[in-house]
Order: structure tokens, then sequence, then C-alpha cells
């Protein structure tokens, strides 16, 4: 059995601080939105994308970052990658966020590999409890990812601004799904996405607090 290396830990706001870091240096604030994804893999980090037929339903997932001779490799689906889903963005971006986040933790992982098959065996091999804290903090980084801070935060403030003309008592709740559609729409993620993006907002956490107590 391959014994893994001891996971890497980060909380929420060392995840939400590499992010900011990350777009600070990648200068993604002057980029087109939605983010090229592709071009941040393969021109910033020099990583390779790979084709692969039927990889969605191989592994339940558009993406997946494996090891290369020289740099990682993100292997992608190829009828997603045809169609540019927001689903295979937000993979492509998860994998990005395992290479900024567990570089390290990937390489030793990689040195246990020689083959397709050992590296089967080491995904296969994880504990869930690895398994769920190594793609939460991926997860993670790929929301801030695709919707930097510096980009994120003006855009959700005139949209939240745009609910003071409304007259009607308003839900958080109800709220959120209607904010979360120009969002979705801006970044080029899904609603859900766009949804989990908000709620990570200080803004956010500022107007539920207003609703709650009417104003």
């Amino acid at each position: 059995m391959v014994r893994l290396p001891p996971r890497p830990v980060f909380d929420w706001k060392t995840i939400a601080e590499k992010a900011r870091v990350f777009a600070a240096e990648h200068q993604l604030a002057y980029r087109p939105f939605p983010l090229d994804v592709e071009e941040l893999a393969e021109f910033d980090l020099g990583m390779e994308i790979r084709l692969v037929p039927g990889l969605l339903e191989e592994i339940d997932s558009p993406a997946q970052i494996t090891p290369g001779e020289v740099h990682p490799i993100i292997t992608v689906d190829a009828d997603q990658y045809r169609q540019q889903t927001s689903f295979y963005r937000y993979s492509v971006a998860h994998e990005i966020g395992h290479y900024v986040l567990h570089r390290e933790w990937l390489d030793k992982v990689w040195h246990l590999v020689d083959s397709a098959r050992s590296w089967k065996m080491v995904v296969l091999n994880k504990s869930e409890d690895d398994y769920k804290w190594i793609e939460g903090q991926a997860e993670e980084f790929a929301s801030y990812l695709l919707a930097p801070e510096t980009v994120f935060e003006p855009l959700i403030s005139d949209h939240i601004a745009a609910l003071a003309q409304i007259t009607t008592p308003l839900q958080s709740e109800d709220v959120l799904p209607y904010l979360a559609n120009p969002v979705a729409e801006f970044f080029g993620v899904s609603n859900a996405a766009a949804q989990a993006r908000i709620r990570k907002s200080p803004q956010w956490k500022s107007l539920v607090d207003r609703l709650s107590c009417g104003k």
C-alpha cells in the first residue's frame, strides 16, 4: 500500500490570502473576464493541458492534475474542453489551485509514482479526510481565482447598491440568487458557484446583517 506524505493544512483565511497574492503577481485584475484559465495554466504556470476523451465519465471530473516529465499536466475531458462549460472552467481553476497550494506535497506524492497504474493507486489510497480536505482547499482557491477580490468586490458593491431602489422588504436568501446572476455571467461561473463566492464577501455579510434588522 502506498504511504502518502502528511497532507498540507491551510485555513480559509490563508487560502484567500494566497489567492490574493497570486492574483496580484499575475495581474489578473487587468485581464478580460471570464478569465482565460487555459492561458493562465499554460503560459503563466508552464503547465500542459492534454485532452482525454471520456475523462469525465472515468473520474467524475472534467479535469485532473497529473505528473509530467518537466511540468505538471492538466488532463481535461475532450468534450468539456470543446464546449467550454462553466463546470470545465471551474475544474481547470481547481487544478490550478492544487498546483499553487499543494505543489510541494504533489512533488512528494509524484515521487511515489512510476506509472499510470501507480498514480491511480495513490489517488485511491487517499483517506476520505485527506481527500475532502485537499479538494476543499483547491475548491476554495478556485472560487477566488475565477473572481479575484479586486474585481469582484467593486462589482458586487454596485449590485448591492442597486437594491436600495427596491422598497419591499427583502430576505437575504431571496436576494442571493438575484445578485448571483450578473456575477455568474461576468466571471463565467455557474449561479451556484457565484452564490458561494458572494457568501465569502464582507459586503454580503454586512448586507445580511442589515436585512435581518429590516434596514
